[in-house]
């Protein structure tokens, strides 16, 4: 692990199911304190259902084409709103998953200096990086992982820098991704969940 993380809790295949996922949401609602950082990282199903106009997540359990086994972006919306963190990042590798953005929301434009990041350090952040917009995404890549996960993750491994904040992995990843595949990764804040303009920091181990 090249990065400090405290905790770390994951969910694969069999157990990625929808009870399990709402449960540790709700573990991070009521553990989270209000300096900690979380990151929420979804690689999996994504859908759209036109007549509700929504986007969802799809859970390895889901059995049937049916919204009460998938879980909505306005439900995922309302657990990061809850989430007591200073940051959070949700980065998210499915299917219209860019459906998660509703409204509008600005950014403070990066810097590459210590004023900029002790800026959006003190500021609270509830951002997402997403594979792609209302749109579906490809899974075949590289190296095993999907097109977006295979360039994210050779971000973070060629990153120098003892600070890396979200805005400078997602420019780092948004032309490899956009020019080898058919979908455009996007940057944004999540809107009303309480974000007032600061960036998740990656904080490199130092040896």
């Amino acid at each position: 692990m090249q990065y400090s993380f405290d905790y770390i809790k994951t969910l694969y295949n069999k157990e990625a199911t929808r009870a399990n996922i709402m449960i540790q949401f709700d573990w991070l609602v009521n553990n989270v304190k209000p300096n900690d950082n979380v990151l929420i990282y979804y690689s999996g199903h994504g859908e759209f259902e036109q007549k509700y106009n929504k986007g969802y997540w799809v859970p390895v359990d889901s059995k049937t084409p049916s919204i009460h086994e998938y879980i909505s972006n306005p439900d995922i919306q309302t657990f990061l709103a809850a989430i007591k963190s200073k940051h959070t990042l949700l980065v998210s590798d499915a299917c219209f998953s860019g459906d998660i953005f509703r409204g509008n929301t600005i950014t403070v434009p990066f810097e590459d200096s210590e004023k900029y990041y002790r800026k959006v350090s003190d500021l609270p952040s509830r951002n997402a990086i997403t594979s792609g917009g209302i749109e579906p995404v490809m899974d075949g890549g590289k190296d095993g992982h999907s097109v977006f996960s295979y360039y994210f993750l050779k971000a973070l491994k060629e990153n120098k820098k003892k600070y890396y904040d979200a805005s400078e992995v997602f420019e780092k990843i948004r032309i490899p991704v956009t020019n080898n595949s058919s979908q455009s990764p996007k940057l944004q804040p999540i809107n009303n969940t309480g974000d007032e303009g600061g960036q998740f920091i990656f904080i490199k181990k130092q040896k």
